[in-house]
């Protein structure tokens, strides 16, 4: 939920700087928002609510494993979710970082 909620967040604010640059008749990409923004902004919506499905899946395995009695721990839809945010998360830094 909070990676959607960013992602809502940055494609929303890339919004409000190119209307604040429009409002203050700044001309074009200057004092405004890079169009990457939105972007960004919905691969990070789309990314939490790819998240949720697999991490649903995992716990409710887990759940079931768990009231049988046959639990044993497992980490592949773990370290596939934690690489796709870290990639996602690097890809926000350098973006952030150049514009």
């Amino acid at each position: 939920m909070a990676i959607i909620g960013l992602g809502f967040v940055v494609a929303r604010f890339g919004l409000f700087l190119r209307e604040l640059a429009v409002a203050s008749g700044a001309s074009s990409g200057v004092g405004g928002a890079s169009p990457f923004s939105q972007l960004f902004g919905v691969v990070l919506i789309l990314l939490g609510g790819g998240v949720m499905l697999p991490a649903y899946w995992s716990y409710a395995r887990t759940r079931l494993d768990l009231d049988n009695g046959r639990y044993v721990p497992r980490e592949g839809v773990a370290r596939t979710l934690t690489g796709a945010i870290v990639v996602v998360t690097i890809g926000l830094a350098a973006y952030l970082l150049l514009t």
